[in-house]
Parts: C-alpha cells; sequence; structure tokens
C-alpha cells in the first residue's frame, strides 16, 4: 500500500477546518488525534482567504501536534464537489527502457491521458477507475516491473473548477505544509462509507454540508453521478437568525441544540429564550424554530430529489447513506425517508470523539488513504505536478514539468465562489403566517399522506 505510518487528512469545510492523524498499518486506521478551528476563509467549501485558511490549519494542526507529541508536515486534502463532469481519458506511450516498465512509464502516460482540451477556468480534479494496458494485454493494475512495448492508460476524470485545488494549495503551503495527495470527497466518502452490496448493486450518498449538499449516486462499484445544490447548514443558521433577529453564532447554537427538522416532530410546548438583538429575551416554541429549519431542509430535500429522481436514483436497491453536519439534525432520517420513499440510513464515524457525522470527511480520507495502491497514488501525484514517491520514498527529486493540470503552475485565484445561477442562496426561505399555508402544500408533495391526517 501507498500509505504506511503516519497519515493526517485535511478537511476544509464552509464552518470548520478538521484535521485527523491517523497511524496506519496493513491498512488498519487507528484514530490517535483530532485539530479543529473555525474556518473563516472559506464559502461553500471553496476557498476564497488563503491567508484566513492557513492560519486556520495552523491552529487546528498545533491541537493534533501537541495530542501526539509530533511535528505533521504532510497531509491529504479534501476537495470540495462543485460542478463535477465526468470524462473518460485514454493515452498510450512507447516504452521507453528496453521493453521495461517503469514507474516513469506511467507518469509518462498519466500525463499523456490528461492532457485534454479544457477552458481556461477549470481543471482535472481527480481520477479514479484506472486500469493499464500493456501491449494487448487489457485490466492491468500496476505495470511496474512488466515487459512490453507499449503503454496505455484508461480512466474516470472528475473535473470542475481550477480554483478548488489552486487556491486550496495555496493555503496549504501558506501553512507550512507539504501535499501529499488531494482526493475528492464524495469519492473518498464512496470507498469508504459505502459498504461493498451497496456499492455493486447501488445506492445514494447524501452529505449534508454547511455550505452546500451533495448527493452522490454510486453503482457497480463506480460513481455514476455527483449532484449538489448550493445550500446547505450555514443556510439555515442565516435563516433563524434573520427571521428572530439573533446573531448568527446564537443561530447556530439554537440550531445544534433545539433544532427540529420539521413542525410535525417538534413539541409546541417546548419554549426557548432568545435574545434578539437591541431587544429584551423572548420567547419561541420548539415548534416555531422547525418551521424556520423545515422551509429550508424542504427546499434542499425538493432540489436534490428532483435531480436524482432525473436519474433514476430511487430505484437502486441500497437506499441512501445520509452524513455530514446537518445529519445530526433531529429527525433528518425520517424527513429524508418519508419525501424519498426509500430507506434512509444514518453514518457517522465510531470512535470515541469522532461521533459526529460533521467528522465523516476527515475521517473517510485516512480510511481512503489506507486502502490506496502504489501506483494509484502515483497516478494522483503525476496529475498534480507533485514530487513521485513510491512507499514513501522519492523516486524523482524533481517535480514533474509540462502537465498541463499541474497545480504548482496554477496561481491562486481571488474568485469568491461558483457562480450559482438559479437561485439566490443567502436569501432566507420566507417562512410565518404568509407562507405555512405554501409550506404545508410543498411538503405534501414529498411525504407521505399518513403523516398528515
Amino acid at each position: 500500500m501507498a500509505n504506511h505510518g503516519m497519515v493526517v487528512g485535511l478537511d476544509i469545510g464552509t464552518n470548520t477546518v478538521k484535521i485527523l492523524v491517523a497511524d496506519v498499518r496493513n491498512q488498519q486506521v487507528n484514530v490517535i488525534a483530532v485539530g479543529r478551528s473555525v474556518s473563516h476563509g472559506v464559502k461553500r467549501g471553496i476557498v476564497v482567504d488563503i491567508d484566513a485558511v492557513a492560519q486556520d490549519i495552523r491552529t487546528a494542526l498545533t491541537q493534533v501536534e501537541e495530542q501526539t507529541n509530533q511535528k505533521f508536515h504532510e497531509v491529504i486534502a479534501s476537495i470540495p464537489a462543485t460542478a463535477i463532469k465526468m470524462r473518460h481519458l485514454h493515452g498510450s506511450v512507447a516504452v521507453k527502457d528496453s521493453q521495461h516498465i517503469s514507474y516513469h512509464d506511467v507518469n509518462t502516460v498519466v500525463r499523456a491521458a490528461t492532457k485534454i482540451p479544457l477552458e481556461h477556468d477549470q481543471a482535472i480534479l481527480d481520477i479514479t477507475d484506472s486500469e493499464f494496458s500493456v501491449d494487448d494485454l487489457q485490466g492491468v493494475l500496476d505495470p511496474n516491473d512488466m515487459v512490453g512495448n507499449h503503454l496505455g492508460f484508461d480512466a474516470t476524470a472528475y473535473i470542475g473548477p481550477r480554483l478548488l485545488i489552486s487556491n486550496l494549495q495555496a493555503a496549504i503551503e501558506r501553512a507550512g505544509l507539504h501535499l501529499h495527495d488531494m482526493v475528492l470527497a464524495p469519492l473518498a466518502m464512496s470507498q469508504t462509507i459505502v459498504s461493498d452490496g451497496e456499492q455493486e448493486f447501488g445506492a445514494i450518498l447524501l452529505d449534508l454540508g454547511a455550505g452546500q449538499t451533495t448527493a452522490t449516486i454510486v453503482h457497480q462499484h463506480q460513481i455514476r453521478q455527483i449532484t449538489t445544490y448550493s445550500a446547505g447548514g450555514t443556510n439555515i443558521s442565516k435563516d433563524i437568525s434573520t427571521v428572530l433577529g439573533i446573531s448568527e453564532k446564537d443561530a447556530e447554537t439554537l440550531k445544534l441544540d433545539s433544532g427540529v427538522v420539521a413542525p410535525q416532530f417538534a413539541n409546541a410546548k417546548n419554549m426557548l429564550t432568545i435574545q434578539p438583538v437591541g431587544k429584551d429575551d423572548q420567547r419561541i416554541s420548539e415548534e416555531e424554530l422547525s418551521e424556520i429549519i423545515g422551509a429550508r431542509v424542504q427546499q434542499i430535500v425538493n432540489k436534490i430529489g428532483e435531480r436524482l429522481d432525473a436519474a433514476g436514483a430511487f430505484s437502486l436497491p441500497g437506499g441512501m447513506i445520509v452524513t455530514g453536519g446537518g445529519a445530526s439534525l433531529r429527525n433528518m432520517q425520517d424527513v429524508l425517508q418519508m419525501a424519498y420513499g426509500i430507506n434512509v440510513k444514518l453514518f457517522m464515524p465510531r470512535e470515541i470523539g469522532l461521533q459526529n457525522p460533521a467528522y465523516v470527511g476527515a475521517w473517510s480520507l485516512v480510511h481512503y488513504a489506507a486502502k490506496q495502491s502504489n501506483v494509484a497514488l502515483l497516478i494522483k501525484q503525476s496529475l498534480y505536478g507533485l514530487p513521485l514517491t513510491i512507499n514513501q520514498q522519492p523516486i524523482d527529486q524533481q517535480f514533474i514539468e509540462g502537465s498541463q493540470n499541474n497545480a504548482r503552475q496554477v496561481k491562486p485565484q481571488t474568485t469568491q465562489s461558483v457562480p450559482d445561477r438559479d437561485y439566490d442562496y443567502d436569501q432566507p426561505v420566507e417562512t410565518g403566517p404568509r407562507s405555512q399555508q405554501s409550506w404545508w402544500q410543498r411538503i405534501r408533495n414529498w411525504f407521505s399522506d399518513e403523516l398528515f391526517n
């Protein structure tokens, strides 16, 4: 395996930066330290302030270094899924050294396959489902030391906005760390939290993040579709803040401590105390709070549901696995199960201190790294223009030159976010007496009729 010993996973989210340190031995993962800091330079998962994110990384890194009494210099980072497109790659090269295939030939063929025309703001973010061919022999997983004249390479590329990796890498380097690998978040999760049977027969992975919601369809051990909706837990907190006139910090606390996903699950007699800005303390019911939360949740459920339904995903026997920080809201599983009419289960890490679905991003990184093969890591290093290493030993002291997708040649960008064209996500969903009837009408379209009888 490519990763052995200490592996550091870095998940930079809209609300928090999380670092997990794991001791990996024979593909077994033992998480030994967790670091967490408030995120300041991220919008909908995208780094928009490099200096701020670098400082947040250092804050979380200091925590894990104090816990382990060790210094860490390399990280594996998570890439958010935003506006992702999938494309088949193919490349073929002549073997350089007397028919004897080496990892340098692997590097050459990967670079050849990834030299594809892309829009100026797009880049290949990740590669999976890779296999090689040696002359007429197909389906080779690792061609190193094989004998042949021609080496071919086929894979699936995930293409998205270049700034997802350029600003991310710049922040990591400014924090004083080296980038060991980057992994598209849905890819890491689909390979670690979705069971072998679910991957084979088909399932939906729903990541309810702070800045966006991501749905990944997995079938026959391959990702078939990734769809995102640019609203998540942060939007819920902003809605609470706007409607109740309280600070966003207080709104986040109120949501986590007392939030219920839909009014029918709330207790109208349970009264909550809030402190609106510039006013005396007020009392609201748990049901009133749930109406604010439920309006935004239903919007997200509807939008994602339309896209999943169009793809025929609800017929997959594996149902849905839900995770991410938003999955911890009370009755989220119930709402999803009734809305989509499929089995829904929650996934969260079992380790002490990580028993919250918000940690799944970083958790999946270290588990993904534990299973990664030498050639898979080499392919990624070729893609990003990183030093080639096998078993943590360099095979080339120089950085790879000439790769079209070399992340080191990409200047950090100042674009604030990928533009949203169909909705102003920062505007709160209308709630209260004026919209209550339309809210219930909308929810009837998704929930079972028995719920309202």
